[in-house]
């Protein structure tokens, strides 16, 4: 005898339930069916995926994984409960990440599935503060660099919480744009630590690897030495939202009993709203038998968290069905890149690196931002392809007929971002082949401060995980290829900024 049809098996379709579960920022515009990143929910096989500092149009290979579940939960919801097919699938995603990242060795690692970047901040700062008697402070890089919300999340204003975390910016850019010294930046997060151990009892140093410009700061050896000094009061959070990690880098921070933030969707290429904070064996030991504050409810589920943590219980457990294909079509553009041998990765990343720098030191209408060094020691030893920088920010200028600059304010940069993956008509005055017909993703302009009085922001070029696929896939000519495109896209650029 079957079972009746349960009434609560309708599933929207595929693009669509891509874009629930998570906030204003994924819902679909009726009319152009994009989000407020300018992405769809459905594959664009003629638009280059440059745009994944920022957010990336989902993959023919994601949407077909997204499908492929959906179809799988449709014929489960038939005799089951959605709560418990969602934990099932949960634990198989925690397991496949775990697997292509290396991770399955590392002893007691916990992972916490979160819809966002900035909810996964949320929950670690709230974690950490479960254990402040008297108070915790937060330590993080500027917001243009990281994320509007991430201040509040680490707050904890987003959840309108009675008991708030202090939180305290450090500048990595000086209101010019021009870099900051990392020295400088270390002596004054040390400065802060060491005047906030008299007030607070917990401070959670955030370490950003990398920031939407390519940054890597503090120094991962400063915010350790810190550590070590307080290790009862400092945590370190690595923010490698943008995932530019190498699996044995992401390892050694681990080990190295530092939480970690990652995303699905910035380097991997995912749909927007994808995250997982993974916790180390000391940090989870300490956490999994505390309380867990009722609050983060709002955005976090039960199922989302290892089932052994005593405090769960307080979430609601029910389903976030759009999280699940969002990872699940992030993680099939993860499984391609895993599949791709590193001194392969190695060798596209530097050809693409030395000919994107190369270009943009060569042309009078763009300024690359200056980059330091990836120094992740000691977290990370030895030559990895994480070293090298994967995120290209630019300024754009105005050249007139005498060769005078001028800065491009944010304002035009920002139409350009959206000029950009449209088609040039006739009517522009650029109808020729190939600039005309080539449509590209770039990372959305980054505020970086004002020059010559103009207030600026810079564009992003960025190589992806779904990039080097298939330049490696396409052989001798798939390098080559790559980098035509990454020029294209300054051609137009420069065109549409004339």
């Amino acid at each position: 005898m079957t079972n009746p049809l349960r009434h609560d098996t309708y599933l929207p379709s595929t693009y669509e339930l891509l874009a629930k579960g998570g906030d204003e920022r994924i819902e679909l515009d009726r009319r152009a069916m994009t989000n407020k990143y300018g992405c769809r929910t459905i594959p664009d096989s003629g638009l280059i995926a440059f745009g994944s500092a920022t957010a990336s149009t989902i993959s023919e290979a994601g949407f077909n994984a997204a499908d492929e579940v959906r179809i799988r939960l449709l014929e489960a919801l038939q005799t089951r409960e959605p709560a418990e097919i969602y934990l099932e699938e949960i634990s198989r995603l925690r397991s496949e990440f775990a697997d292509l990242c290396g991770l399955t060795n590392l002893r007691g690692l916990e992972m916490i599935v979160s819809p966002s970047g900035t909810d996964a901040h949320m929950v670690a700062a709230r974690l950490v503060d479960e254990s402040a008697k008297i108070g915790t402070l937060a330590i993080m890089v500027q917001s243009t660099e990281t994320g509007s919300g991430i201040a509040v999340a680490l707050k904890g204003t987003k959840i309108n919480l009675t008991k708030t975390i202090d939180v305290e910016l450090i500048d990595i850019r000086a209101t010019d744009s021009s870099l900051r010294s990392i020295a400088v930046i270390d002596d004054e997060l040390e400065a802060m630590v060491t005047t906030a151990v008299a007030r607070y009892d917990r401070i959670l140093i955030t370490l950003t690897d990398v920031s939407k410009t390519g940054i890597l700061a503090p120094c991962p050896r400063r915010a350790l030495d810190l550590k070590r000094r307080w290790p009862d009061v400092i945590e370190i959070l690595v923010d490698a939202s943008q995932f530019r990690l190498a699996p044995s880098t992401l390892q050694s921070y681990l080990t190295a009993n530092c939480f970690v933030v990652i995303t699905g969707s910035k380097f991997v290429n995912g749909p927007a709203f994808s995250a997982m904070l993974l916790v180390p064996e000391a940090a989870a030991c300490r956490l999994m038998t505390q309380s867990v504050n009722p609050a983060l409810g709002i955005t976090s589920l039960q199922s989302e968290w290892p089932q052994h943590w005593n405090g769960i219980r307080s979430l609601p457990n029910s389903s976030n069905f759009g999280l699940l294909l969002r990872w699940d079509a992030a993680l099939a553009d993860l499984r391609a890149f895993r599949n791709i041998p590193e001194q392969d990765v190695e060798t596209v990343v530097h050809a693409f690196h030395d000919a994107i720098v190369s270009a943009l030191g060569h042309t009078q209408q763009f300024d690359l931002l200056e980059q330091p060094s990836l120094q992740r020691r000691p977290f990370a030893e030895g030559t990895t392809w994480d070293q090298v920088q994967t995120i290209f920010p630019f300024l754009l200028f105005d050249i007139d007929r005498k060769g005078k600059r001028t800065p491009l304010s944010t304002e035009k940069t920002q139409k350009i971002y959206h000029q950009m993956k449209v088609e040039i008509g006739p009517g522009a005055g650029r109808a020729d082949q190939p600039i005309s017909s080539f449509r590209c993703e770039l990372g959305q302009p980054v505020s970086c401060g004002e020059l010559q009085g103009t207030s600026v922001a810079a564009l992003r070029l960025s190589l992806s995980a779904r990039l080097i696929v298939k330049a490696v896939e396409e052989g001798d000519r798939g390098v080559a290829s790559l980098i035509e495109q990454g020029l294209l896209a300054f051609d137009k650029a420069a065109f549409l900024s004339k």
